[in-house]
């Protein structure tokens, strides 16, 4: 599904809103997460899907992304904290803060890759941290 170019601005600014990003993170338009968003939309429930593209279009008709930073906050305070409001909100958080450039920038790295995993004497692979064929799995007091 693709976003007509009005629903991206107006994804950009609430965005932008909602994430406020500040050096050192990156601005929203060098992160994916105008894509980040039409990409869950895409995979929300139709019916869901239909109320939010329906807002994003109304959002764009109030010239949402025209509005400064503090009018957009604005904007979206007067929506409150109704299910559509909350899940707007949630999304363009998670759509930010899950951009590569954003966990880099926030020091989070890649998760370090798993061993290969290692066979058995039978021949078998043992999945990564298995124990070892013939001994018993080690308890872990918690």
């Amino acid at each position: 599904m693709t976003m007509r170019r009005r629903e991206s601005r107006a994804v950009a600014a609430l965005v932008d809103a909602v994430a406020a990003p500040e050096p050192p993170l990156p601005p929203v338009r060098a992160t994916d997460s105008v894509a980040s968003f039409a990409r869950w939309l895409a995979y929300a429930p139709q019916p869901n899907r239909a109320a939010l593209r329906a807002t994003l279009l109304a959002l764009a008709a109030a010239r949402f992304a025209h509005r400064s930073r503090a009018g957009r906050l604005a904007l979206l305070r007067r929506l409150g904290h109704s299910p559509l409001a909350e899940g707007l909100r949630a999304t363009a958080a998670v759509s930010y803060y899950g951009d590569a450039g954003v966990l880099r920038a926030l020091g989070h790295g890649p998760l370090p890759r798993r061993a290969a995993p290692r066979e058995t004497a039978t021949g078998e692979t043992a999945p990564h941290g298995a124990a070892p064929h013939g001994t018993a799995p080690r308890e872990v007091a918690l």
